[in-house]
């Protein structure tokens, strides 16, 4: 069986790869402690590696010391998903671009969105965030509400149970709770989360091990920053 190695970046990605991987429309880039992933349309968890290919309705759980990151394969939004987080990732593709929607019960994410011609979701059992293009955090508690804090950009926060909605702009952190209210602070730097990926440490890359429609084997090289 051959193997054909196609070395590119990931914003290459989907234009080179496109027959193979049609139907996803994320990659796990990265993943370090406790992270296990369900396919859509399976009943149990097994651990998520680095590489592996996500598509429309999995579903990413974290432990406590686990962290992973996903970089979406039309235009390198990113997703990192802290520890004891619990997310759904769902996408539908357009011509152009995949409008991007991720379900969190709970936990502590950061996104760091390109800029969209769909709106980016993120949907709380509390709250409803989207956005554009930007950089947040968001903090779900099921007991206490959401909280977002803006890094960069605009961010529309909505809380589901009254309607009410802010916009949450750089250096504001959003509020929404359970009784349906939605309030805005400037936000205290000591309330950011720590990004366990934030030090740069140079080029990475990460290897995906994909099947071709005659059943030939090719492994595609992503390098990213």
């Amino acid at each position: 069986m051959s193997k054909n190695i196609y070395r590119i970046v990931v914003f290459l990605l989907i234009c080179i790869s496109s027959s193979l991987v049609a139907d996803k429309i994320a990659v796990a880039t990265k993943v370090k402690g406790s992270v296990d992933l369900m396919k859509v349309g399976k009943k149990e968890f097994l651990a998520l590696k680095a590489g592996t290919i996500l598509g429309d309705g999995d579903k990413i759980r974290t432990g406590k010391s686990g962290f992973t990151a996903v970089i979406f394969i039309d235009d390198k939004s990113i997703l990192k998903i802290k520890e004891d987080s619990e997310v759904v990732i769902t996408g539908q593709r357009t011509s152009a671009s995949i409008s991007k929607k991720i379900n969190m019960d709970g936990g502590t994410i950061r996104a760091i969105i390109s800029k969209q011609n769909t709106d980016f979701v993120i949907q709380t059992p509390t709250s409803v965030a989207s956005v554009k293009g930007t950089d947040f955090w968001m903090i779900s508690d099921p007991f206490l509400g959401d909280q977002i804090i803006s890094i960069e950009g605009l961010i529309s926060l909505v809380n589901i149970e009254t309607g009410q909605e802010i916009d949450v702009s750089e250096g504001m952190t959003g509020n929404s709770t359970l009784d349906g209210q939605v309030t805005m602070t400037e936000t205290d730097p000591a309330t950011i989360p720590e990004d366990p990926d934030a030090a740069p440490e140079g080029p990475s890359e990460v290897r995906i091990y994909l099947e071709g429609p005659n059943g030939e084997q090719k492994v595609l090289i992503i390098e990213y920053q």
